[in-house]
């Protein structure tokens, strides 16, 4: 165990310690967790809208009344969901730009980041063709169809990528933007207004030459993908469907759970530095795609709902052993401490506090853990006995709750995620016994030691 730990430090946590701390991953990270208020409230409605099939036997009235109004408050469902994007593209813009402030670069200012990153993602929107050796700029998607909404031309080619699919072109977009503008207020290619203007004058003139290079920039970007018959979002289409389809096989998802808590087990955060940087961005579009009509298990808070059963490693089950099995006064303690935050899946206070990190007792069944409970739920819907994730959730939410809300009331999932506390209880057990062994006779020397 101790030749585990040496390697994790050694080659392991370095690399992801320094990815984890590098400006860009910091600006996403708080761009992922920016968007999360839209995916509750698009859920929201759409489980407003799925409530015949929670609750059957009041069918007959929800269709005679809340179902009547669908096509108002389905709008929040569309429009929170639907342009996920473009949130992402402001919070980017806005949250990477922060990270440069922070490090010394005061000049910069973040609003004007969001815009140029938002302005960058809008001119990937459309396509550019050629025609007779010259770009023309496209006011329609190839395969879209002109339609009018409120007396608005939209394309429905271009709908879709303001969703979960606009999302990591969104992610390239802020960066561009975001390095065009430091560019020039770092090279002093603004226009600088005499002192007395009011600072609103002066912030807007001064993106003025920012917007105007962002503008070429992207352009040419679409020029040159254009006479290629292709566009940024086409061009990623295939690499990213790639890494949806690898991220989202069982073997893939048990590598992610696998980083996940080999970080943990040497004091890093792996949650956030794996999941809330690199795989939520995926998990959102596949669940966006679930909502659509699509099957994907590996979706939306599939983690949350069935495998951080208490937080990361699944160990509410271990904090109830704790609270009714310890004979050792300390975890007899931590069980009683802990126990209200594991049921709002916060657990800091045992990973720390047992502690997890570092120890040989309790550092295994922590990363089996987890596996078992996502190969568990990935069964259960793999062969239909539970409903696809189609909603957001609050990752506080207790054990089964999160679940059953999470799958528009599907009470399989209720029950797969009860099942996998009970299996959580089942792993932990023997390596909870002999480190709860270990700590009681520990109290137990030191007490004779005390006495004489």
């Amino acid at each position: 165990m101790k030749a585990i730990f040496n390697f994790l430090n050694k080659y392991l946590l370095p690399p992801l310690n320094k990815l984890a701390n590098t400006k860009v991953i910091n600006g996403i990270m708080d761009a992922s967790l920016a968007a999360v208020p839209f995916t509750i409230v698009a859920s929201i409605f759409l489980i407003l809208n799925n409530l015949p099939q929670i609750l059957p036997f009041a069918a007959p009235f929800l269709k005679h009344t809340l179902l009547k109004f669908s096509g108002f408050y389905m709008l929040g469902n569309t429009m929170a969901l639907g342009s996920i994007a473009l949130y992402y593209s402001v919070s980017l813009g806005y949250y990477y730009v922060e990270q440069y402030r922070k490090a010394g670069e005061e000049q910069l200012n973040a609003f004007t980041g969001a815009l140029l990153s938002l302005f960058a993602f809008l001119l990937t929107i459309p396509t550019i063709s050629w025609k007779n050796g010259v770009a023309v700029g496209s006011d329609q998607v190839v395969g879209a169809h002109n339609y009018s909404v409120g007396g608005v031309a939209m394309v429905n080619g271009w709908l879709s990528r303001f969703g979960g699919v606009g999302i990591f072109i969104a992610i390239i977009t802020g960066i561009i933007a975001v390095q065009l503008y430091r560019l020039c207020v770092n090279k002093n290619v603004t226009i600088k207004m005499p002192a007395g203007v009011p600072e609103g004058v002066s912030r807007s003139f001064a993106s003025l030459i920012p917007s105007i290079l962002v503008a070429v920039v992207m352009i040419g970007i679409d020029i040159i993908l254009g006479y290629f018959h292709t566009d940024l979002h086409q061009l990623l289409s295939a690499p990213f469907s790639f890494v949806k389809d690898l991220t989202g096989s069982w073997l893939g998802m048990l590598v992610i759970l696998l980083l996940i808590h080999l970080l943990w087990a040497v004091g890093v955060h792996g949650t956030a530095i794996i999941k809330n940087s690199f795989v939520n961005p995926i998990l959102l579009v596949t669940l966006t795609e679930n909502i659509n009509g699509q099957h994907n298990i590996f979706a939306g808070d599939f983690i949350n709902m069935w495998v951080f059963i208490g937080g990361a490693g699944g160990t509410l089950g271990l904090v109830l052993l704790m609270l009714t099995r310890s004979k050792s006064a300390q975890l007899k303690t931590l069980g009683k401490t802990a126990i209200l935050p594991a049921i709002f899946n916060i657990n800091e206070p045992v990973i720390f506090g047992a502690p997890i990190v570092y120890n040989p007792y309790l550092i295994i069944p922590f990363i089996i853990n987890p596996m078992v409970l996502a190969s568990v739920a990935y069964l259960a819907i793999k062969l239909h006995w539970v409903g696809y994730v189609n909603a957001a959730i609050a990752w506080i939410l207790p054990v089964g709750v999160g679940a059953f809300i999470g799958t528009s009331g599907n009470f399989m999932a209720l029950v797969i995620a009860l099942v996998n506390l009970v299996l959580s209880i089942v792993i932990y057990y023997p390596f909870f016994k002999m480190y709860d062994q270990k700590l009681y006779q520990d109290e137990l020397h030191n007490n004779v030691e005390g006495q004489s």
